[in-house]
C-alpha cells in the first residue's frame, strides 16, 4: 500500500518554448529532463493529487506540500482529506498516518517513490531504465509529451507519461498508470528551488504510535 501512495507529477503551464524544441525526439527530451534537475538540487512546492480507480467516476483528491533535496531526500505532507507524512533521509522512508497513529518504516530504495522521483535528484538514466516513446496526444505549444514504460517488469506502475517544457526539460505534468489501472496525477503549485532545511528530512516516530518495520527481512520458515 505504501509503495503505491506516491504517484507522481503534474505541474502548471508556463510560457511557450520554440516550436523547434517541441519537435525534439523522446531521447532528446529525456536528456533535457535529466540536465534540468541535475542543476537544481532542491525543490519545494504545494500539490494537489488526484487518483481515479478503474470503473469509478469518483476522483479522490488530496492536497499538501512537498520538499526534495539531492541526494534522495524527500518529504510529503498531506494536509487533506487526512494528515499523512512521508519522510526520507535518502536511506529510510517513513510513513506516518496521524489519525491512526500508525508509522511504517522501509528501505527507500524498495519503494515506488524512490524509483519515480530519483530523476528529480539528478540520479538515474531515463533511456536506460525505460522504453521511450512520443506521446499519442498533441502537446500544447512549447511542450512535449513522452511515454515511459519500464524495460523490466515493475510492480509499481505500467506507464508514466511526462509533459515537459520542450526548451528546458522541466516537468509540467504526469499521468501514472499503476498495475491495477489506477490513474494518478499531481498538480504542483508555487514551485521554487530554494534550499530546504535538513530537519525536514528527519523523522522520529511519536511515542504513542504503532511502528511497522517493513525493512526487516522475514524470518525463514
Amino acid at each position: 500500500m505504501v509503495r503505491r501512495q506516491f504517484l507522481f507529477l503534474l505541474l502548471a503551464l508556463v510560457p511557450a518554448a520554440s516550436a523547434v524544441a517541441a519537435d525534439a525526439t523522446p531521447t532528446e527530451i529525456a536528456k533535457k529532463i535529466e540536465t534540468f534537475y541535475k542543476e537544481r538540487p532542491s525543490i519545494r512546492a504545494q500539490f494537489v493529487q488526484k487518483v481515479q480507480k478503474p470503473g469509478r467516476r469518483r476522483i479522490l483528491e488530496k492536497t499538501g506540500n512537498v520538499f526534495f533535496e539531492r541526494p534522495g531526500k524527500m518529504r510529503w505532507e498531506y494536509k487533506a482529506p487526512e494528515q499523512v507524512f512521508y519522510v526520507s533521509d535518502g536511506n529510510v522512508l517513513w510513513s506516518y498516518q496521524v489519525s491512526d497513529k500508525l508509522v511504517t518504516r522501509l528501505d527507500v530504495r524498495s519503494s515506488e517513490l524512490y524509483h519515480q522521483s530519483r530523476y528529480l535528484f539528478g540520479q538515474g538514466d531515463l533511456s536506460t531504465d525505460f522504453n521511450l516513446a512520443a506521446g499519442t496526444t498533441p502537446a500544447a505549444a512549447g511542450q512535449a509529451v513522452i511515454i515511459l514504460t519500464p524495460k523490466t517488469s515493475s510492480r509499481d506502475f505500467k506507464s508514466l507519461t511526462l509533459t515537459v517544457d520542450a526548451a528546458t526539460g522541466e516537468i509540467r505534468g504526469t499521468v501514472l498508470v499503476d498495475p491495477y489501472d489506477n490513474v494518478s496525477t499531481i498538480d504542483f503549485q508555487k514551485v521554487d528551488f530554494q534550499k530546504v532545511d535538513a530537519k525536514f528530512f528527519s523523522f522520529t516516530p511519536p511515542a504513542d504510535a504503532t511502528v511497522r518495520d517493513l525493512s526487516k527481512a522475514p524470518a525463514p520458515e
